[in-house]
């Protein structure tokens, strides 16, 4: 089950952004919503936006929806392809996430298009935003390397 704790989480301290990625997903997978918070800045800036759901802006709102979330358990999840770019102290990756889900039509894999920004602070790099939505249904992740890698 997933943490149920409302206790702000102290930060962990990541040297690279892809460090932070890696201890995001390992999080959802564990379904552990402190851990989860562990990745994001300590800052009422950063933003999530959950596949079809509202904007979150904040620590609070952002770690309320994670626990919402992770209270069935955890996320069968995995971050696929990225595109990284790279200004500054700042680094977006836009990937694709595979979630295993159980569906009114049973077991089903879900893909998802993310963004997860991270910017480099006091205390190392961390989490300001993460935005996923669904990928159309024709999407395979088996073709997805066929597809360039352009943003709008």
């Amino acid at each position: 089950m997933g943490t149920k704790s409302t206790v702000a989480p102290k930060r962990a301290v990541f040297a690279t952004p892809d460090e932070v990625e890696q201890a995001f997903y390992e999080a959802l997978r564990l379904g552990d919503a402190m851990r989860v918070m562990h990745t994001w800045a300590d800052d009422e800036e950063t933003v999530c936006i959950h596949p079809g759901g509202e904007r979150l802006t904040g620590t609070s709102a952002i770690q309320a929806s994670w626990q919402e979330l992770l209270n069935s358990g955890p996320v069968h999840i995995h971050a696929h392809q990225p595109v990284v770019i790279t200004y500054g102290m700042t680094v977006i990756h836009v990937l694709i996430e595979e979630v295993q889900a159980n569906t009114p039509r049973g077991n089903r894999e879900l893909l998802f298009y993310a963004t997860n920004v991270y910017h480099k602070g006091r205390t190392g790099w961390h989490l300001v935003h993460h935005h996923a939505a669904p990928a159309p249904s024709d999407v395979l992740l088996s073709d997805m390397h066929d597809i360039p890698n352009l943003l709008h």
